[in-house]
């Protein structure tokens, strides 16, 4: 993926301070549960991957942009991160206790995020967990909250706030989970209610 070619260096510089109190939340969630492994799926720079294998938990990540996991692998040489497309990951059917998605489904594009969902159900153990993070329908989100997080998808780029508007359009993440594929658990919301951490039990 070209489009993070030039953003991978800055992105853990400037997304930081919005999303550290989220990794952080993300950690206690996982350390409670304590799954023998994890997949992070869209890991990015591999951010909340280092802070999950720093706490003892076997994770391994994957994305499609090898700009991204330069970033990865130059802050963290130990962890392991591999170039692949989530819709079709090279591992074998229900291998990982734990699958998680972060600010990725909303940028992938409706039928793309569907194939990922798809795709992770595939790798889940039965009964394992898929935990995301992402835009909730903004709804109770204030109005200068809401705009403010527009503005910056629109910075993104023009295929990345398309993606951004569609998938609001077409109700976020409570349209995009198949409740017949995943069972809710547990859900916590965050900067005003615009983001939320989704535990789900695959079915």
């Amino acid at each position: 993926m070209k489009e993070y070619q030039y953003i991978a260096p800055l992105y853990d510089i400037l997304l930081y301070p919005f999303v550290k109190r989220i990794r952080c939340d993300v950690l206690k969630i996982v350390l409670d549960m304590r799954p023998q492994n994890v997949l992070d799926v869209a890991c990015g720079t591999g951010d909340q991957l280092r802070l999950l294998q720093e706490n003892g938990i076997a994770a391994v990540g994957v994305d499609m942009s090898e700009a991204m996991l330069r970033v990865c692998r130059r802050s963290n040489p130990a962890s392991d991160c591999l170039l692949q497309d989530g819709t079709a990951m090279a591992f074998q059917d229900q291998c990982f206790e734990l699958v998680m998605v972060s600010f990725a489904l909303h940028e992938a594009g409706w039928e793309t995020a569907q194939s990922i969902l798809l795709e992770i159900q595939r790798v889940l153990k039965p009964a394992g967990c898929l935990l995301l993070v992402d835009y909730t329908d903004f709804q109770k989100t204030p109005f200068y909250v809401r705009h403010t997080i527009r503005l910056i998808e629109f910075m993104a780029g023009r295929r990345h706030f398309r993606n951004f508007c569609r998938y609001h359009q077409k109700g976020g993440l409570k349209s995009l989970i198949d409740q017949d594929r995943f069972h809710s658990l547990a859900s916590y919301p965050h900067a005003s209610q615009s983001i939320s951490i989704q535990l789900f039990k695959v079915v």
